[in-house]
């Protein structure tokens, strides 16, 4: 059953809480909505109806005490791989001006970019890309004018050029790669040179193991937004052995908010609950510095009603102050271990290559 928050005093702590964190999500899909269907995210939104699209815009943002986001730019797998490059520089120019214009809103590439905008009460707006083959022709996202790029996961919902995805799709490997090819080695190590983060959200087992064997283990990587399969055995979800992989380089797990990939369907209606046994366990199997949300609100999921639109992030705060979690380790989780991870890839825009 649910964990009753009828307690109106460990709301307040919870939102408390907020306020005095530098709470980032590590993947929402909210562009998806602004470039297909106007949505205009500097705008307050009625909630919805919790399906698909909608979740999110920075003004429930800020007042549920989300400091920021990594804004993912979604790859189109059926654009001819010629024309991928130029959309990728268009969707990031486009994120860059809708930043631009809404004066609560500030353009993140770097950590002290972060503490900056948090000092400022500005929403931060992290460009990533979901699915580098995005770069089409290309494996550099510099060399491709987006420099800016924060980081990218190697495959989404289909395997490409670059490597197989975890999509469990029928026959993938009579058409596709097993695991990271050449050209994701290639990709992988231009990301590491640019020092932009390597997501392995959606890659699979052999995608993630052979990344693992040619990344740079100096920095970090990430997945921003999964499940782990000790709980909840799902394709989209990963094992212990790799939890402790990302451990080994400083890296942070995102757990997300699709109640599918969490548990049974008799659990479906308390995603708050689905999310916290998940982040127990990443705390228990390496500790909690690895810890991190990584909602995927408006990625055509489904989340139940209590993790219905990013207003309910104080709840899921709340959560976890009734269940005993100290501050400390709640700072960490909503986001002082993706700036950790920031700040060891980007400290500064020096550290940003030209775009």
């Amino acid at each position: 059953m649910p964990l009753d928050l009828a307690d109106p005093g460990l709301r307040r702590d919870a939102v408390d809480l907020l306020s005095r964190a530098a709470a980032v999500d590590l993947h929402i899909d909210t562009f998806i909505a602004t470039r297909l269907l106007g949505y205009d995210a500097a705008k307050r939104h009625q909630p919805p109806v919790r399906h698909f699209l909608g979740h999110v815009d920075r003004p429930r943002a800020r007042e549920a005490g989300l400091k920021g986001a990594l804004w993912s730019i979604t790859t189109n797998p059926a654009r001819p791989r010629r024309f991928r490059a130029a959309t990728l520089k268009r969707n990031l120019d486009a994120l860059r001006r809708q930043t631009a214009v809404d004066p609560e809103a500030a353009w993140v590439t770097n950590a002290r970019a972060f503490d900056d905008a948090i000092a400022h009460r500005h929403h931060a707006v992290i460009p990533v890309v979901q699915g580098a083959n995005a770069l089409g022709q290309g494996t550099s996202f510099a060399e491709a004018g987006c420099g800016d790029v924060v980081s990218a996961t190697l495959v989404h919902l289909t395997s490409s050029s670059l490597a197989e995805t975890s999509t469990p799709l029928p026959g993938k490997r009579l058409w596709g790669p097993r695991g990271l090819t050449d050209r994701g080695r290639d990709v992988v190590a231009s990301m590491n040179r640019e020092r932009i983060l390597v997501d392995l959200a959606h890659a699979s087992s052999d995608t993630f193991w052979d990344t693992v064997a040619v990344a740079d283990r100096s920095q970090p990587f990430a997945v921003t937004h999964t499940g782990v399969s000790a709980i909840h055995p799902h394709w989209r979800n990963i094992d212990d052995a790799q939890l402790k992989a990302v451990a080994d380089v400083g890296g942070v797990v995102g757990v997300i908010f699709q109640p599918s990939f969490l548990g049974p369907r008799s659990e479906w209606h308390d995603s708050r609950s689905l999310v916290m046994r998940h982040l127990a366990h990443i705390i228990d199997v390496v500790g909690d510095d690895v810890a991190a949300l990584g909602s995927d609100w408006d990625g055509f999921i489904t989340p139940s009603a209590d993790l219905r639109d990013v207003t309910c992030l104080p709840d899921l705060v709340a959560e976890m102050l009734a269940r005993g979690m100290r501050e400390e380790r709640i700072l960490k989780i909503v986001g002082g271990n993706f700036r950790r991870v920031l700040g060891a890839l980007r400290p500064t825009a020096a550290d940003v290559p030209p775009g």
